[in-house]
């Protein structure tokens, strides 16, 4: 890995992350995922990132390694190692193709906690409350429950009680003082699991043919 690392020098890490990329997938014969997902996928955070004159993209990955970390935050100065020490690993068990389209899918969560882009008013609302709080930090944990969102895992009430429970915690945290904070948005996920282990609701695949045709998704309460 430190010998993949070496060959690109004098670049952001998120440049040396697409050279790294395009060059495994070239190599693997997979040219077209990259061109169809890896880059689509940029050019839409070249557009976000001109909106808010923010570097999205590189912030986008550092929360998703995050999530493929336990919760660690990776260092900027050290994103390419952290992105190839994942990649490298997950390939020996995944298809790549797979898992570009993973990272593809959660970009595509991230721009729309960002934008607040969702069609749902409720869901709209508590995420707009969120970014007014500048509370990005909760990022990779709203990635993760999107992501249960949209395999319907939860459904849409208890993707709104997450969401308030989210809000409490911010609310809670801005209101001490930073030693008395003791509870990070890692240890909320794992309040936030036990609820739903807890909760008596009904599963996806219990429920009438109507709802079957219409899902609750992500994707279905995206804006046009």
């Amino acid at each position: 890995m430190n010998n993949l690392c070496s060959k690109f020098t004098d670049m952001s890490e998120v440049s040396k992350i697409r050279k790294f990329i395009c060059s495994d997938l070239q190599n693997s014969n997979m040219s077209d995922v990259f061109n169809t997902l890896w880059l689509d996928m940029e050019f839409k955070f070249l557009e976000a990132s001109e909106k808010l004159n923010k570097n999205l993209f590189e912030r986008f990955l550092i929360d998703y390694l995050t999530i493929q970390k336990n919760a660690v935050i990776p260092q900027k100065e050290n994103l390419l190692k952290e992105f190839i020490d994942f990649y490298q690993k997950i390939s020996k068990f995944q298809d790549k193709e797979l898992v570009i389209k993973n990272i593809y899918r959660y970009s595509m969560y991230y721009l729309r906690i960002t934008f607040a882009q969702l069609k749902d008013d409720d869901i709209r609302k508590k995420i707009k409350t969120i970014n007014a709080l500048k509370a990005t930090d909760s990022y990779p944990f709203l990635m993760e429950v999107f992501e249960d969102f949209e395999f319907a895992h939860i459904n849409r009430a208890m993707l709104l009680e997450i969401l308030d429970t989210v809000l409490g915690f911010i609310h809670e945290r801005n209101s001490k003082k930073p030693s008395q904070i003791a509870l990070s948005f890692a240890g909320l996920s794992n309040e936030i699991n036990k609820m739903l282990i807890l909760k008596d609701y009904t599963p996806r695949f219990v429920v009438d043919k109507k709802e079957i045709k219409d899902p609750d998704t992500i994707n279905s309460i995206v804006n046009a």
